[in-house]
């Protein structure tokens, strides 16, 4: 009876294997290192090392308790015995024939097995509670982890949903840009769809004005008839004019005079506005003048005619 009240006694003051320590130091089993704390570490595998051995060796002190006490009943019972016997020899002698060993075996045999139960039962209680503090212990560092994971996987999503809302303002933008692009690439063809159309008008022009000009020369009465100074026009029509007339009042002789004057006029005309010695290749848009030569033409802004703004300038090719 003193060795189970030992037994209990030490079974309700057992500290449950060290998990009370575990669970303080530990803060409810979560430590504060991240995923290093999820699992037990080398501390505290020590820890429980050290105390299984503490109490491994309470059952062999206990072990050893038991079989003193189990000596010392048996001396007992022998020095019982002899002093039977010295009253009672004859008695004692046939009791102890017959009775005394399977008495003694019995106990001991009794004793033994009841002492192996309650070993067996203390293992089995301190087995499940250990069992109970493990698994509360892994559903708090499970809980932990999932917590972890979750906030780092919504931190995760928050920057995909900015990357994705940056690339489709970026894709907008670009969709902006493509379409200015071929806005401006509509404009640009309608600009040089333009210049073609005008380039061969100028062409026809050129054209007629050589058919009509003697000589290989060109008059000033196609350009201005394509020109948009209405009073240069209206010039060099009187000019025109004032030649045909002289030509039919005067003789041949005159005539002869008046086709060189005439010739020398356009020769005149023809002339570059700019320097007055070269002649004029250069048509300038959009009065559609002949008014420049090559070297001239890019130290002109306007044209020397009409004083229009230049804005771009073809080079006529005259055979």
């Amino acid at each position: 009876m003193a060795i189970q009240a030992q037994l209990y006694s030490e079974n309700h003051g057992f500290p449950m294997f060290g998990s009370q320590d575990l669970i303080m130091d530990n803060g409810c089993g979560v430590g504060l290192g991240g995923f290093n704390h999820f699992s037990f570490d080398l501390q505290q595998k020590q820890q429980l090392q050290l105390q299984q051995q503490q109490q491994l060796q309470r059952l062999q002190q206990m072990q050893n308790q038991q079989q003193r006490n189990q000596q010392n009943l048996f001396l007992d019972n022998g020095s019982f015995i002899a002093s039977t016997m010295k009253n009672n020899p004859i008695t004692t002698t046939n009791n102890n024939n017959s009775h005394l060993p399977m008495l003694h075996s019995q106990s001991i045999t009794s004793q033994f097995e009841k002492q192996r139960q309650e070993i067996d039962q203390y293992l089995r209680l301190q087995n499940e509670r250990l069992r109970l503090v493990l698994q509360e212990q892994r559903k708090q560092q499970l809980a932990v982890v999932l917590k972890r994971i979750e906030s780092k996987t919504l931190f995760l999503l928050r920057q995909k949903d900015e990357e994705i809302a940056q690339a489709a303002n970026r894709t907008m933008e670009l969709e902006d840009f493509l379409r200015r692009l071929e806005a401006e690439n509509q404009a640009w063809q309608r600009v040089a769809q333009e210049n073609e159309a005008m380039v061969v008008s100028l062409n026809n022009a050129l054209e007629q004005v050589k058919e009509r000009t003697p000589f290989g020369f060109f008059n000033n009465e196609a350009e201005d008839a394509e020109s948009c100074c209405d009073v240069n026009m209206e010039k060099d029509e009187e000019l025109i004019q004032e030649v045909v007339q002289e030509e039919t009042e005067e003789n041949r002789g005159v005539l002869e005079v008046c086709e060189l004057e005439k010739q020398r006029k356009l020769m005149m005309m023809m002339v570059c506005k700019g320097c007055n010695s070269r002649s004029s290749c250069m048509l300038f848009l959009p009065c559609r003048h002949l008014c420049s030569c090559e070297t001239c033409e890019p130290l002109l802004d306007c044209c020397p005619v009409c004083t229009k703004a230049k804005k771009a300038s073809i080079e006529a090719l005259i055979f």
